[in-house]
């Protein structure tokens, strides 16, 4: 009797399960690879958003030990400035690029020359400045607030940098993480 022979291909089933399996799991693996590049993407800016402010407090630290007392400006674009006999430091607010994005120019004048440093704030990201009064005098706070979403930016002159206490803060005690505050003395 004659053996029967060994089948040794595949089914057009079998092949097209295979095919599925593979799909599958290339559309998991293109799903996380997305995720993993849209997590880095965040991560890059935030990253960015906090070196632009470190670099924006030391270069504000520095003015004010450098030139003293400055003037803060309300109305225009011009927040703050220092002014001496030869030079003139100006911090410049422009919109972004974004509808939630502020940019801080700082424009340094002296003997006719010019020369600037941009500082692109995190989004929703909002600066402003205040000088002491009364027991605070002779200070000056550079302050920051990022929006969470969802959260209105609330007004410079319903937050005062200068309150040490959380009861009188008018911020939200879940969003204190989202205000920065530098206070120097001049």
């Amino acid at each position: 009797m004659k053996k029967p022979m060994k089948k040794t291909g595949f089914t057009l089933t079998e092949l097209l399960a295979v095919m599925v399996v593979m799909f599958v799991v290339m559309g998991i693996s293109v799903i996380l690879l997305i995720q993993t590049f849209d997590f880095q993407r965040t991560n890059d800016q935030y990253s960015d958003g906090i070196r632009t402010v470190d670099r924006l407090v030391a270069d504000f630290r520095d003015d004010v030990h450098t030139y003293g007392k400055p003037e803060i400006l309300t109305g225009g674009d011009t927040l703050l400035r220092f002014h001496t006999g030869m030079e003139t430091v100006d911090y410049v607010s422009q919109p972004g690029m974004f509808p939630d994005q502020q940019i801080i120019v700082r424009t340094v004048r002296k003997e006719g020359r010019e020369s600037g440093e941009t500082y692109r704030l995190p989004d929703r990201t909002t600066l402003w400045f205040a000088d002491g009064k009364d027991n605070d005098a002779g200070l000056i706070a550079l302050s920051l607030w990022t929006a969470p979403p969802g959260t209105k930016t609330p007004k410079p002159d319903d937050m005062n940098p200068f309150d040490r206490t959380s009861s009188n803060s008018q911020v939200d005690p879940r969003y204190a993480g989202n205000w920065r505050t530098i206070i120097v003395g001049y």
